[in-house]
């Protein structure tokens, strides 16, 4: 499968490039799957503000990507 269509959302982030290099394509899928359930939420409720994914702040450009992995490295991923 092409990269560009298994990860819509992901490929067109700046720096997208720099994530594929330092993370599995497992989290890659993890990600593109958060940030695509945050897109299609009608309402962002108290509860999801309470337990925002690290992806969503990413894209929503309230991390950069040197603190995402920086904090990715606290979590294992199975």
């Amino acid at each position: 499968m092409e990269i560009n269509k298994k990860w819509k959302i992901l490929c067109d982030c700046r720096d997208f490039s720099v994530l594929k290099q330092n993370v599995s394509p497992g989290v890659l899928d993890l990600f593109e799957r958060q940030i695509n359930e945050y897109l299609s939420l009608s309402e962002i409720t108290e509860r999801y503000l309470n337990n925002v994914p690290l992806s969503v702040c990413w894209y929503e450009g309230l991390i950069d990507t040197e603190m995402l992995l920086l904090e990715m490295k606290d979590y294992v991923f199975l």
